[in-house]
């Protein structure tokens, strides 16, 4: 953030998004692209801001409710996040951030904008039980956190959550649209590149955690894709190939399907379904973008379609609580901060599978995949299929062996941001016998 101006309007885009992010659940990128459409103006470094709130208000709200202000309106309480956030970040004048609150910061929130306060939000944070303490100093789901302690143990579990801290920027380099030589020797001209050793299509951004100006325009030509090793990781555990019949039964928004035609170098005949029209609209847009042919769009309920077909290849890439996904969307420590309903997710999941697997040729794989660190999301949705002559192959797709007590859990994978620096991913391959 240093460097960044910090002025009214960065302010109040900074928590206008905090805002819609508690109020709709809506991503960090979709909560700034309405809140610029609010305010009808960019401020440079109002998405750092809101980024870096997102990163600290749980120990910024730690200090409202020590004081008695747990419960002031939605809107101040996001202002005074951000503007915690400006001043842990200790490059503006205290009383410059102050002043930017305007008519949201009473006399009772700017005086907790000190660096007293700060002493006293983190000596709090300091005197809770471990597992609180690790959630609030990370704004980092508490549920979750528990969760995850008890799966892993407290060492790992924190090694975890600070992983999330930053996220690892990772592109694709899309061979459908351009050479990859000449696509990486353009990417060294903007960022330092690291070539990824299990995937060669994929490279890191080392210490991006954005685009520059001049690698999105890269991306809106469509000559690189913005996408996470562990999403990668799920499309090769499908082995697409040339003249494969795939299907993709919760496609939108298409980064896996695109994907899917650059590794079969758009031989294979791909069905891509998706529930909603405003992502399949959306899903057709990108894939012309990248270049991607034989791909026939569907919109529909992948837990009702019959097919007159049966498919080499099926992915499942399944709606879930993105618990996994910390790292790339910040929001979602706020948006995840109260336990969703879990078990909505797993009967949707379920149903998914099911449907999914009757569409499944003899012989062929089936790749079912969750961006969750849960056991509901993963292991528990796929150990009943084990024995009703499905079998589950790891053979060749990275990550770890599953949770430990399920009898699926030699034969899954999972992925962690600590261990493998992707986001969390589940994944699952399945071929009839």
């Amino acid at each position: 953030m240093e460097g960044d101006a910090l002025t009214p309007t960065s302010f109040r885009l900074a928590t206008i998004t905090l805002e819609l992010v508690e109020r709709r659940g809506l991503s960090l990128e979709a909560a700034f692209r309405e809140a610029l459409r609010k305010v009808g103006r960019r401020e440079e470094g109002a998405l750092r801001l809101a980024r870096e709130a997102l990163r600290r208000f749980a120990e910024a709200d730690l200090l409202l409710r020590a004081h008695g202000l747990a419960g002031i309106p939605l809107r101040r309480r996001c202002a005074f996040r951000v503007a915690y956030a400006a001043l842990a970040a200790g490059a503006w004048p205290v009383e410059s951030i102050r002043a930017l609150g305007g008519g949201l910061l009473s006399g009772r929130l700017r005086a907790l904008l000190s660096r007293r306060g700060l002493e006293e939000a983190r000596e709090l944070a300091s005197r809770l039980p471990p597992e609180e303490r690790l959630a609030v100093e990370n704004s980092f789901p508490p549920w979750l956190v528990k969760r995850l302690v008890r799966r892993l143990g407290l060492r790992e579990a924190e090694r975890l959550v600070k992983a999330c801290a930053r996220r690892v920027l990772w592109v694709r380099v899309n061979t459908l649209k351009a050479r990859r030589g000449e696509v990486l020797s353009r990417l060294r001209r903007y960022a330092t590149v690291r070539e990824d050793r299990d995937f060669p299509e994929l490279v890191e951004l080392v210490g991006l955690d954005e685009l520059p100006p001049e690698l999105l325009k890269m991306m809106e030509r469509g000559l690189i894709v913005p996408q996470d090793k562990g999403s990668v990781a799920v499309v090769h555990a499908l082995e697409p190939r040339g003249e494969l019949l795939v299907l993709d039964a919760a496609a939108a928004p298409g980064v896996k399907t695109s994907l899917i035609q650059q590794l079969s170098s758009n031989a294979a005949e791909v069905v891509a379904v998706d529930v909603s029209g405003r992502r399949v609209k959306a899903m057709a847009s990108l894939l012309s973008r990248l270049g991607v042919r034989g791909v026939h769009i569907v919109w529909g309920d992948s837990r009702l379609m019959a097919y007159s077909r049966r498919y080499d290849r099926v992915l499942l890439d399944a709606p879930c609580t993105n618990t996994g996904a910390i790292a790339s969307d910040p929001s979602l420590r706020l948006s995840l901060w109260r336990e969703p309903r879990v078990r909505d997710y797993v009967a949707l999941q379920a149903a998914l599978l099911e449907n999914s697997l009757k569409h499944l040729k003899r012989g062929g794989l089936l790749v079912y995949s969750t961006c969750s660190l849960l056991e509901e999301e993963g292991e528990e949705v796929v150990e009943p299929w084990l024995s009703l002559s499905y079998s589950l192959s790891p053979e060749g797709v990275i990550g770890e062996p599953g949770y430990r007590g399920f009898r699926c859990s030699s034969h899954v994978r999972r992925l962690y941001p600590h261990r493998h620096r992707t986001t969390g991913f589940f994944i699952a391959r399945f071929t009839q016998e």
